[in-house]
């Protein structure tokens, strides 16, 4: 462990708000900067391995079974000293019965123009919980590229949830596409926050394949898109299993004479026992609750800023 290096990334990643006390109290499982694996400290009941490539690494991780680890275990994937390339391929198996969290962070220190790359496989064994929440911290003045697949496994009594939100800074260019198969009695639940500015373009493809019987599934997204962004979700649900059960809520916000913004929500019952519902919208800020935090001495933007952050949380 370089402690100089991680010393120097805490102190540029700090600049823009991403919380260093991960870095700077070691509180991490694992982390890669670039291609080079700066930490690999799994916590009990994990076994992680972690291989440098050229532009990234390879990771594996394997949860033991019954492994019940409280606190979350933070990985984090950075680029804080060169722009270049990240490409990142990650192995997940969540034995039977675990229960575990993992916070993964996409971190880019300010000024960087960086093409990321990240394909996920996930399978989470019998009666098994995992929650995999990602969340990237960009620079204002960083350009990025971000391409995100993730395809998971949701074995019999299982449940998995993957969240996805840009915490701080311009999201640039990102496609997240989330895929899950959904067993007998097990759950999938994607959550997708995001906001575009200036000229970001955003795509989220979300894809649940409720195969299994009694087989649940969520997609939730919320995208407030501002100034010249181009967004676009697509949420596809796919009742196959007996009484399987899926729902589609997209919820998003538009800002801007020159915003694209669109919703497509794609249910489809192969069933006579199942059912998929979707609910989508599109719509300005509230008019009432930005003349209400302005007249208490925000400015416009100030007032804009509170009213997202709130929807993002």
């Amino acid at each position: 462990m370089n402690n100089d290096i991680l010393n120097t990334l805490a102190v540029k990643f700090k600049q823009i708000g991403f919380p260093a006390e991960i870095i700077e109290q070691k509180k991490l499982g694992l982390l890669v900067e670039r291609n080079r694996v700066l930490v690999r400290e799994p916590a009990p009941g994990i076994r992680l391995e972690a291989k440098e490539t050229e532009n990234g690494a390879e990771v594996k991780v394997y949860v033991e079974p019954g492994t019940k680890i409280k606190e979350p275990v933070n990985i984090c994937f950075t680029m804080g000293e060169l722009s270049g390339e990240q490409e990142i391929s990650t192995e997940i198996l969540v034995g039977e019965d675990a229960d575990v969290t993992f916070k993964v962070y996409g971190v880019v220190a300010d000024g960087l123009t960086v093409n990321h790359r990240a394909r996920t496989k996930v399978i989470v064994k019998k009666n098994a919980k995992f929650v995999y929440d990602d969340e990237h911290y960009y620079g204002e003045n960083s350009s990025i590229v971000l391409r995100n697949y993730t395809e998971a496994e949701i074995e019999e009594g299982a449940y998995y949830l993957s969240s996805f939100k840009r915490a701080k800074g311009r999201v640039g260019d990102a496609e997240i596409t989330l895929k899950a198969t959904v067993g007998d009695r097990a759950t999938a639940v994607f959550e997708t926050k995001l906001l575009g500015k200036k000229d970001d373009k955003i795509k989220v493809t979300d894809i649940i394949n409720l195969e299994g019987e009694e087989a649940r599934g969520i997609s939730k997204s919320r995208i407030i898109a501002l100034d010249k962004t181009y967004a676009e979700f697509i949420g596809e649900t796919y009742g196959n299993g007996s009484y399987s059960r899926g729902h589609i809520d997209c919820s998003e916000v538009i800002r801007g004479k020159d915003v694209v913004l669109k919703a497509v929500p794609i249910v489809v019952v192969n069933n006579e026992t199942a059912k998929v519902t979707h609910e989508a919208a599109i719509g300005s800020l509230d008019k009432k609750q930005l003349e209400t935090l302005m007249a208490r001495g925000l400015s416009e933007d100030e007032a804009v800023d509170v009213i997202v952050q709130g929807m993002l949380r």
